[in-house]
């Protein structure tokens, strides 16, 4: 796939996972827990494009998700950028050719990025202990947004990895 052709597929990708932000997690909301399309997505292509992955996305769709919603702005956005740094050079070094690592790394990185969104949030004034915190709002959120990562997770492989030229019909990881 060529440079060009890869911008404009994330970018497209960052526009769904927006729209998907702003139309469908509202309704499919279980008690408390939102999906977040736009953290999945952002580790997801951090996973699927380690070497080619930025930080100008990560911060524009988390600076997007925290204008929409209604956490402390500049939260996400910077826990985006770090994340998905880390996240990347994470799968750059731990990459094994199997599925197993850029899984670990997708839930570990939600879990640690909604930990520390609660603890945003309990620093600008969310009335919750700690505990309710993390039980009622960090974990079931992280659960639901592994979902969405794993589900996203093959889709990116299809359309955002590059191709390996010995094997024209394999994606390939880096």
């Amino acid at each position: 796939m060529g440079e060009g052709r890869g911008v404009v597929a994330a970018g497209l990708g960052a526009v769904i996972a927006v729209l998907l932000q702003v139309v469908v997690a509202p309704n499919i909301a279980l008690a408390s827990a939102l999906p977040n399309f736009v953290l999945a997505y952002a580790l997801v292509l951090a996973v699927v494009r380690p070497d080619r992955t930025g930080p100008v996305l990560a911060f524009v769709l988390g600076l997007v998700f925290d204008l929409l919603g209604s956490g402390p702005v500049g939260a996400m956005a910077f826990l985006l950028v770090l994340v998905t740094f880390l996240a990347s050079r994470a799968f750059s070094v731990l990459d094994n050719d199997t599925l197993f690592m850029p899984l670990v790394i997708l839930v570990v990185s939600t879990l640690v990025v909604e930990l520390f969104y609660a603890v945003f949030l309990m620093g600008t004034g969310f009335s919750a202990g700690p505990l309710d915190v993390f039980l009622y709002r960090a974990l079931p959120c992280a659960l639901y947004d592994c979902v969405v990562a794993l589900v996203m997770f093959p889709l990116a492989l299809r359309f955002l990895a590059s191709r390996d030229p010995q094997q024209p019909g394999k994606p390939r990881l880096r």
